[in-house]
């Protein structure tokens, strides 16, 4: 299975500029910044499901026979349209497609958001540590997954320019080159937007993980 990553980053792109152009004809006081990550998870799930299947909060392979609540989950889990996922959380049954994707030619799609700067236009303090902790733990989580071949870090940023997402991009790839995390090439795009509270850009970057 071969997944591109140019494509996935510039679906997740459209729908961020889908968005914001929704909210201009608005004229909304509110913009996609005003979101919380889980809001966004939702938002960015439901752009893609015209080109995946699209399962969220999935259980990781390697957590299999534990109780549902103490099962690691990922956030989006894609697979080829037509071919959703097979879960291991329930067993397979007469309505179950006939073409199935298994755990192992998934792609397994973390997501984290980053804001410089809060509802008012406070600087976040939390902006440096929201790149950082997270991304770090996320990326070694899933490359240690051995039942997985293919997974990737997928970061919504919301900055007051682009320069500084550049950055924080390469900023971030330091961190984790420190670390001896495994990241491939990313993929970047970035979306104008209205300033609200600070904001001009929505951009999104793409991390694949290279699995252990």
């Amino acid at each position: 299975m071969h997944w591109d990553f140019v494509n996935l980053v510039e679906v997740l792109a459209q729908q961020l500029a889908a968005g914001e152009q929704a909210l201009r004809e608005e004229q909304a006081v509110y913009g996609l910044d005003s979101l919380d990550e889980l809001q966004l998870h939702e938002r960015l799930a439901a752009g893609l499901v015209g080109q995946y299947a699209v399962a969220r909060e999935v259980h990781y392979p390697s957590t299999r026979g534990r109780k549902l609540t103490h099962r690691k989950r990922c956030d989006l889990v894609l697979a080829p349209l037509g071919r959703p996922l097979r879960l291991d959380s329930r067993p397979p049954d007469l309505f179950d497609p006939p073409q199935m994707t298994e755990p192992a030619d998934a792609l397994w799609l973390e997501m984290k958001c980053a804001y410089q700067y809060r509802e008012g236009g406070r600087r976040h303090g939390g902006y440096g540590a929201q790149w950082r902790g997270g991304v770090v733990r996320d990326l070694e989580k899933m490359e240690n997954e051995t039942e997985i071949r293919h997974a990737a870090l997928a970061m919504v940023v919301f900055t007051h320019s682009r320069e500084m997402f550049d950055k924080d991009v390469e900023l971030l790839e330091d961190v984790l080159a420190v670390k001896g995390v495994l990241a491939g090439f990313r993929q970047t795009r970035s979306v104008p937007i209205w300033e609200r509270m600070g904001h001009r850009f929505a951009s999104i970057a793409v991390w694949p993980t290279i699995q252990r």
